[in-house]
């Protein structure tokens, strides 16, 4: 009798633990969409088609227009990134230009880097590192860029 009270005891113990470890697991990944990299790390699936607006401050402040609304499509491979612009404000190459790219990791972004306006206007050829903050379940992107521009995306 008492070996069998031990068991359940055991059992219980480790069903608790079992559904603790569970729960912190999903507790981790606020995300509606994820991928599961070879390797088994979680991060969030930024593949597909995103509505963006643009805001300039700073150095870039004279662009009058702000804000400027866009589409971008992401492509997402394993944990890095690449947006195309599907309207053709960003660039002088126009739609189909790269405008952001970066690696996603566990936590959001390991970096991730923008193609300026400003980069044209001095023939300075460097992306320019964002600052980021992803919320609504993933769903919403907030990028600050260098000293001059301000990129929110929105899943579509």
């Amino acid at each position: 009798m008492k070996k069998l009270n031990m068991s359940l005891v055991l059992v219980f113990v480790l069903l608790i633990a079992f559904a603790s470890f569970a729960i912190a697991q999903m507790a981790g990944k606020p995300w509606e969409k994820t991928v599961t990299l070879p390797s088994g790390e979680v991060i969030l699936d930024m593949n597909g088609e995103w509505n963006t607006q643009s805001e300039f401050f700073g150095p870039l402040s004279y662009m009058t227009w702000n804000p400027i609304p866009d589409i971008l499509t992401i492509m997402q491979f394993g944990n890095e990134i690449s947006s195309i612009d599907e309207k053709g404000f960003w660039s002088s190459e126009g739609k189909g230009a790269e405008i952001f790219k970066g690696k996603l990791d566990k936590d959001g972004f390991k970096a991730i880097y923008i193609y300026t306006l400003e980069r044209h206007m001095v023939h300075d050829a460097d992306w320019v590192e964002c600052k980021w903050e992803i919320s609504e379940n993933g769903n919403k992107v907030m990028l600050g860029c260098g000293e001059g521009v301000k990129l929110t995306l929105n899943r579509r």
